[in-house]
């Protein structure tokens, strides 16, 4: 998932959702105290569905192999960690695939090798390019595939991109 009202959004897996609970539920503490989802979204009604998410760096950060888990020996694992948990509105998520906030760089970085005369084939997570009959591949966590001239100047672009 992706918060809709943030510019720069981290990725959000979503733990639970408490089909009895609104964000008007959703209690939590900040420097000025106790406040609810309700008060922290007034663009959304507080009879809103509440939505639990973590974030996944946090998740991959503190439980090994947790995408293998099923929701329930999840939801222990992070209460277990005391990994932060966050109630949203159910309307300021939006559904994305795994990994594409973290290849949102390679859309600068296709439209770079468009440019400079590449054939290019974006994927969401990851770039095709093609130049004089060599082949490879730009994947979203930065690795460069395919053997030739180009790959070392790829893979310096990819460092200086990411």
């Amino acid at each position: 998932m992706a918060d809709t009202d943030d510019d720069d959004p981290d990725e959000a897996i979503v733990v639970n959702c408490p089909a009895d609970k609104t964000i008007a539920d959703w209690e939590h503490e900040t420097d000025s105290g106790t406040t609810t989802a309700a008060t922290e979204n007034p663009d959304y009604p507080a009879d809103e569905p509440l939505v639990i998410v973590a974030f996944r760096d946090a998740l991959a950060g503190a439980i090994h192999e947790w995408q293998d888990l099923d929701p329930d020996t999840l939801f222990e694992q992070i209460v277990e960690h005391e990994i932060n948990q966050y109630g949203f509105p159910a309307g300021r998520l939006e559904q994305i695939e795994p990994g594409d906030l973290d290849a949102e760089w390679l859309d600068s970085l296709a439209e770079r090798f468009t440019d400079a005369g590449w054939d290019v084939t974006h994927k969401t997570t990851e770039l095709h390019l093609t130049q004089y009959d060599e082949e490879y591949r730009i994947t979203a966590d930065g690795t460069v595939v395919g053997e030739g001239e180009y790959r070392e100047p790829l893979e310096n672009i990819v460092a200086i991109e990411r």
